[in-house]
């Protein structure tokens, strides 16, 4: 188990990488506009589940895998950039006499459904825990895919903690008059965010 200092610094560094606004953040603004606070927060659990799904990746070496692989990687990628794409195009899209919004407030569930689906189509994730947890993996600390699985656990509560913020901020926000244009340029952003990136 990796010594207390070593948590700490961890701590450290993950709070000041989830405090850079990113997919998760503003998948869960979208949601939290759309849907109210509820949904946000479910949002956020999905994409925490996510990045758990990758935290365990990295434990069992799929993250080296994505990175030697960059087909892999690229079909990963570009088919969340896609679906965020969808996401914008479907909240924008007029709907019949709903208010602002184009569609219906989405359930805790769908939301949850959508979160994870967000981050697991952002394989970075996976590749920026491949960088970070060997920086503080110690053989001295016991065996590694365990304290991978320590630090990721760290990581992703860190993340859901910023994440669930987001979502109670933006549920607030709901009544605002323009929120299906803002839910859709959201989700438009990040999928051209996504995109972007992913040509760099």
């Amino acid at each position: 188990m990796p010594a207390t200092h070593t948590l700490l610094a961890f701590g450290l560094v993950a709070a000041a990488f989830v405090a850079i606004p990113g997919p998760s953040n503003l998948f869960v603004v979208a949601c939290g506009l759309q849907s109210g606070s509820r949904a946000a927060v479910a949002g956020a659990a999905g994409c925490a589940t996510g990045a758990l799904t990758y935290v365990a990746g990295t434990a069992a070496g799929l993250s080296a895998v994505l990175a030697s692989s960059d087909a892999v990687l690229a079909v990963v990628h570009y088919a969340g950039a896609a679906y965020l794409c969808w996401l914008g195009v479907a909240a924008l899209r007029p709907g019949r006499d709903r208010g602002p919004v184009a569609e219906p407030p989405r359930s805790p569930l769908s939301s949850y459904r959508r979160g994870l689906l967000v981050e697991l189509g952002n394989p970075k994730v996976a590749l920026f825990f491949l960088a970070l947890f060997p920086q503080f993996v110690h053989p001295t600390a016991g065996a590694a895919a365990t304290q991978v699985l320590l630090l990721g656990g760290l990581f992703v509560a860190i993340g859901l903690a910023s994440d669930c913020l987001y979502a109670v901020a933006s549920g607030r926000l709901r009544r605002w008059r323009d929120q299906r244009r803002a839910v859709g340029l959201v989700y438009l952003g990040l999928g051209g965010w996504a995109r972007l990136s992913g040509s760099r």
